[in-house]
């Protein structure tokens, strides 16, 4: 597994809005990580600082549809369908917060993808904290699953995490990592 290196303050490309000439166009926030990585805090701070931005969590619509957190089979048929209405939220010009987890780089550009497709700018967002920490964090928070989390998902497969790498950093318009502050319109 590659490690990502804190290259947000290093990387920066030159969002839509500039290219465009000053005309602003909606975002699409990408906020990725392991369980207890702080994905849910991040994602409501960019929701309070940002205009009409829209958050669609996984996990909330999950749990809110009466599922397990670890029926991955729902997950993914769920997060397609979340994916369908942050392509029609974006072409509203809503700003949309998408909070999936995305393990894999395969996952996280087929949501880049739809930003693109939408001429929304995207910014990739990615978070992580150590290990024992993590297990920590959803313990401590609790719920239903909590314990599978801690155990059959962090303890046994957080290895197959795929951090970010450059090439996927640069293909976003913007990369704001763990090392990073976020702020809005930075």
């Amino acid at each position: 597994m590659v490690q990502a290196q804190p290259l947000g303050h290093v990387l920066r490309a030159v969002t839509r809005r500039d290219r465009l000439g000053g005309v602003s166009s909606p975002t699409l926030y990408l906020v990725c990580g392991l369980p207890g990585a702080g994905k849910t805090t991040s994602s409501q701070l960019i929701v309070d600082s940002v205009p009409a931005a829209v958050h669609l969590c996984a996990d909330e619509w999950v749990q809110g549809l009466g599922m397990s957190l670890v029926d991955f089979g729902f997950r993914v048929k769920l997060q397609h369908c979340l994916l369908e209405h942050a392509g029609t939220l974006l072409r509203r010009q809503l700003n949309v917060v998408v909070e999936f987890g995305s393990w894999s780089s395969e996952e996280r550009e087929s949501i880049r993808r739809v930003a693109e497709r939408e001429r929304a700018t995207a910014e990739l967002h990615f978070l992580k904290a150590p290990l024992d920490e993590l297990v920590r964090r959803v313990r401590q928070r609790g719920g239903l699953h909590a314990e599978a989390l801690a155990t059959d998902v962090l303890l046994r497969d957080s290895h197959k995490f795929e951090e970010p790498s450059a090439q996927e950093i640069a293909s976003f318009d913007r990369y704001v990592g763990p090392n990073d502050t976020w702020k809005p319109d930075a």
